[in-house]
């Protein structure tokens, strides 16, 4: 691998964020606020005239998951981790500043009668009607009215970042989450829980789980209410219970009788993340242990040596591979892939990369160890991103943290100069007009983007400090 220079990422970063506090809030419409528009075209700092996006640069979502028109701060989270960090290292409070407002302008206008966030992947704020709208599939979004409970609350796969929310209204946020846990929870005796809080039996997606267990971990440590924590040991023995007794695999989807019952994928290392997670806030050792046996599992069957990738289904009864045709776009295709711009889909690559790595820390165990290269090698030998297209840079934040951790836990250089060519091919794809660019082949930063997960990278390659994540998991 040849050796390059770091590039001046903070100054770079400043400028972004700099235009998007100047022109990218949502100050206008019935009900003007600090929060922050959606999509941003890098070229005028404003809401783009154009609402298409070209084939080219690969779909990103589905439904109305990018909130056209409007504020999801669902997908901004990031960012505002990184507003608070730019002001720690530059010693300039207006980031941080920002960040609170869009906040509390948020917990005002975005949360339902029952307490809920009206965020995620069913509702938004629509700036032009000055009204959070809903949506459940592909129909039309509609308004939400006075009675609304956020029955369609769905938070994957990034788990919220509670701090933030917790500095302006503590009260709010913890009414939040209870609300949340009564929601998502079906069978408090079995630990049952659905995606959405509909209160009845859904998809029992493990990464939806595993959020809700980190979330109730983090108020049990806020509030000191250790009842808590009871409910979140059901549902990660929920998930952990649907495992092949023979394979030790976990079932993407136990409650429901379609291709993901059958399937077990990258996700069960979010999962496993955000079990570490919540085990470091509460000393949960359980939680470690079924992490450690979930993820082992999947690594004695998941990589490929002969193409020396991941992959990316694999038969629970078998552990064998699944190869052929997707069955709906909406899942992994025959090996993991770290640039699929379509989410969320049920692969997580690097969550499953952070949580070995993690592992190999707490256990020391060599499987972990050997997962972390081949991830980074699999991260190596897929450069330039996406053929030479360009990744959005969720994607590229990811692959940069990981390898930066990888560098400072493992020692081995090779990872800081991955780090550093990932950056300049980030930077040489996305930075244009003073601005980051979300994805290639469009002048355009959607808030589902993530270029908040590549600020912190960024920071961090460049000044050396370690973001305080407020909640947010890599």
């Amino acid at each position: 691998m040849v050796s390059q220079p770091k590039l001046n990422y903070l100054q770079m970063l400043l400028s972004h964020y700099d235009h998007v506090l100047e022109s990218g809030r949502a100050n206008f419409g019935p009900a003007p606020s600090r929060m922050w528009l959606s999509s941003l075209d890098v070229r005028t700092g404003r809401y783009p005239e154009i609402d298409t996006h070209p084939p080219s640069i690969g779909k990103r979502v589905y439904r109305n998951i990018d909130a056209p028109k409007g504020c999801s701060l669902y997908w901004d989270q990031a960012s505002l981790v990184c507003c608070h960090a730019l002001s720690t290292v530059t010693g300039d409070t207006k980031y941080a500043q920002a960040a609170d407002q869009y906040i509390n302008d948020f917990l005002e206008r975005c949360v339902a009668k029952s307490g809920i966030f009206l965020w995620g992947n069913h509702y938004y704020f629509q700036v032009l009607l000055g009204k959070v709208l809903k949506f459940h599939a592909e129909e039309e979004p509609v308004p939400v009215d006075d009675h609304e409970r956020g029955e369609l609350h769905e938070i994957r796969p990034i788990p919220p970042a509670w701090e933030l929310f917790w500095r302006v209204s503590p009260e709010k946020t913890e009414r939040a989450i209870r609300a949340a846990i009564e929601g998502h929870l079906v069978d408090s005796t079995t630990g049952e829980f659905n995606r959405h809080a509909e209160g009845k039996r859904g998809c029992s997606f493990p990464e939806a789980g595993g959020i809700l267990v980190q979330s109730i971990a983090w108020l049990s440590k806020m509030t000191g209410d250790h009842d808590l924590l009871e409910s979140a040991k059901k549902i990660a023995n929920f998930s952990f219970s649907y495992r092949n007794a023979q394979t030790g695999l976990m079932e993407i989807n136990p409650t429901w009788n379609r291709w993901d019952k059958y399937t077990s994928t990258t996700e069960v290392g979010l999962w496993g993340g955000c079990l570490l997670q919540a085990a470091n806030w509460t000393n949960e050792l359980n939680w470690i242990e079924m992490a450690d046996v979930s993820i082992e599992a999947w690594l004695k069957y998941g990589y490929d040596e002969l193409s020396r990738r991941f992959f990316g289904r694999l038969n629970v009864n078998s552990g064998k591979p699944i190869f052929g045709p997707k069955e709906t776009p909406y899942q992994p295709g025959e090996y993991s892939d770290l640039w699929e711009p379509l989410f969320p889909a049920h692969d997580y690559p690097m969550q499953f990369a952070e949580s070995c790595l993690q592992l190999y820390q707490i256990t020391g165990k060599p499987v972990y160890r050997l997962a972390c290269r081949r991830w980074a090698e699999m991260i190596d030998l897929s450069l330039p991103a996406r053929h030479g297209k360009g990744g959005y840079a969720e994607h590229y934040g990811r692959c940069i943290h990981f390898c930066l951790a990888c560098w400072r836990q493992l020692g081995d250089p090779f990872y800081n100069k991955l780090a550093i060519r990932l950056a300049n091919e980030a930077v040489n794809v996305l930075y244009a007009n003073s601005m980051f660019r979300g994805h290639s082949g469009e002048d355009r930063c959607d808030a589902v983007d993530g270029v908040g997960f590549l600020s912190l990278a960024l920071i961090e390659l460049d000044t050396g400090h370690i973001p305080n994540m407020m909640g947010l998991s890599w």
